[in-house]
């Protein structure tokens, strides 16, 4: 498959919203001989680690998330602060969350969350090695914790209960690493 050899041509660019996380543009764009306008958010990037602890259990995080109304159960991630590397990002993150310093970060996958609105990117890594520290939540980060092993986690997505799409793809790199078999699909009966 061959990429089209000519990019698109950025006309046009107004910041319509500055904001704590994410900052927003409606962009104009040229593309041969159509022109179109485009709102886009503009985010530094996350990091995203699946911690997995010698016991063969994973952490999870269960937050509240607003725009989904519910709380969710996730993968440890964070925001990336600026001209932070991920690998550095993932780290922070971990001890803030979780209290626990890895011995080893493996990335696994690097991903764009949305493309088609939003410009962050997000870097996933598994953690190893683990060693207990101090936990160092952020004011506003109510967190609960939660271990499971990992072929439980992998359940957990079938039946609805992990719907967060960065933890179903960090869970299904990580999981042939961490000897756990293959996703069974489980489908509700009609």
């Amino acid at each position: 498959m061959t990429e089209p050899t000519n990019t698109p041509e950025f006309i046009d660019s107004k910041q319509v919203f500055a904001g704590r996380v994410f900052d927003v543009t409606v962009d104009t764009v040229r593309e041969g001989d159509v022109t179109y306008i485009r709102e886009v958010v503009h985010h530094p990037g996350s990091a995203v680690i699946l911690p997995a602890f010698d016991d063969g259990t994973i952490a999870l995080v269960r937050q509240y998330r607003h725009p989904a109304v519910k709380y969710l159960l996730e993968l440890p991630a964070g925001t990336l602060n600026h001209k932070e590397r991920p690998e550095e990002g993932a780290a922070r993150e971990l001890e803030e969350e979780l209290g626990v310093v890895a011995g080893k970060l493996e990335k696994l996958s690097e991903f764009f969350v949305s493309p088609g609105f939003c410009e962050e990117k997000m870097w996933l890594y598994l953690a190893t090695g683990l060693r207990e520290t101090a936990q160092r939540l952020e004011d506003d980060e109510k967190i609960e914790v939660v271990r499971v092993p990992v072929g439980r986690a992998l359940q957990m997505i079938t039946e609805g209960e992990i719907e967060d799409a960065k933890t179903i793809i960090g869970l299904m790199l990580a999981a042939p690493r961490l000897g756990a078999s293959t996703l069974e699909p489980s489908y509700p009966s009609v």
